[in-house]
């Protein structure tokens, strides 16, 4: 009772409001992570209803899938808290600010969109396009986590109602960044086709390991439990060819760069990690893809994907600041 007499006399220091912001990023990457397993494990339908488990049991455990299932969504009820203490804090932060107001609001909205997005999911036994907006739209919680984070490091504005930004980049290479926010969001779009059109669909396998129990999940330009196996080559060349210029654009940025000193120091740590990400990402994917598309490798691949969006919006994030009142003006 006191932290909370002191939380609403007193707030959320801006310390204190990073640390929940930090926790609030880890555990949104966490649960990408832990909905790639039960996919990859092949446990998307262990529980075959939401937000009961079965017509029997809303919590069922009683099967490797559905334990596996179950935990991934039990996980997202602590993601959620974590979302709500970001969004609280922002609210009781002082000082007050509008931006990282609207930034957790974004996360407080898009968690339970996330619960929707799930039951539609499963409602539709793992159909490729539902499962692709998962995680597309995870990849926006992930992105808006960054900048809330990114942000509340920043100093505050003099008048933080009233906050404005401006370019801390010149407009070309602004411009340029922009770029490779556009191409890094095809490049991850992309491989959620490769992944709808692969083996790991998430649905169960016989005991042979190759036959489909009954209702299994279908697949991008194939049916249920059919890998098309000539799209899948075509799709993932596709992806490859679209990573491929995302570098290529990151490297145009990087000779961007070369004679903008101040833009250099302003972007070289978010770059770097981005290239760092993108050059282990890339090996990663050509590693998965001349072994068989191995569950360990996939998954990585799956976290490292992560890990580049991450890194695009900290990127993005560095190319404006807070205004002063003067400049403001």
């Amino acid at each position: 009772m006191g932290l909370l007499r002191r939380i609403r006399s007193q707030g959320f220091t801006p310390k204190e409001f990073r640390t929940i912001c930090i926790a609030a990023l880890a555990l949104l990457c966490v649960i990408v992570v832990s909905g790639a397993a039960v996919r990859l494990s092949g446990s998307g339908l262990g529980c075959v209803d939401w937000p009961n488990c079965n017509d029997d049991k809303f919590v069922d455990v009683s099967s490797k899938h559905a334990a596996i299932e179950q935990v991934n969504r039990l996980f997202t009820f602590l993601v959620a808290l974590a979302v709500a203490l970001a969004a609280a804090a922002a609210w009781y932060r002082r000082p007050r600010r509008r931006d990282l107001l609207v930034l957790a609001g974004v996360m407080l909205i898009g968690v339970p969109a996330q619960g929707v997005v799930g039951a539609v999911v499963v409602w539709t036994k793992l159909h490729p396009a539902t499962v692709q907006l998962h995680f597309v739209l995870s990849m926006v919680l992930v992105w808006a986590a960054v900048l809330l984070l990114v942000r509340s490091s920043e100093p505050d504005p003099a008048n933080p109602e009233r906050d404005r930004r401006r370019s801390a980049v010149v407009p070309r290479v602004r411009g340029r960044v922009k770029l490779v926010a556009i191409w890094t969001g095809l490049a991850v779009v992309a491989g959620t086709v490769v992944t709808g059109t692969g083996p790991h669909a998430g649905d169960a396998k016989g005991d042979d390991g190759k036959a489909c129990t009954a209702g299994a999940a279908r697949r991008f330009f194939g049916e249920e439990c059919d890998v098309n196996g000539n799209a899948l080559v075509w799709v993932t060349r596709v992806h490859g060819v679209i990573v491929w210029i995302t570098v290529l654009v990151t490297f145009s940025l990087l000779w961007q760069l070369r004679r903008l000193r101040h833009d250099r120091e302003i972007l070289l740590a978010p770059v770097t990690a981005w290239i760092v990400t993108a050059l282990i990402q890339g090996a990663l994917g050509y590693t998965q893809y001349a072994n068989g598309l191995p569950v360990g490798i996939v998954a990585a691949h799956i976290a490292g994907a992560t890990a580049l969006v991450a890194c695009t919006a900290w990127l993005w994030a560095a190319t404006t600041k807070v205004a002063t009142p003067a400049q403001a003006d």
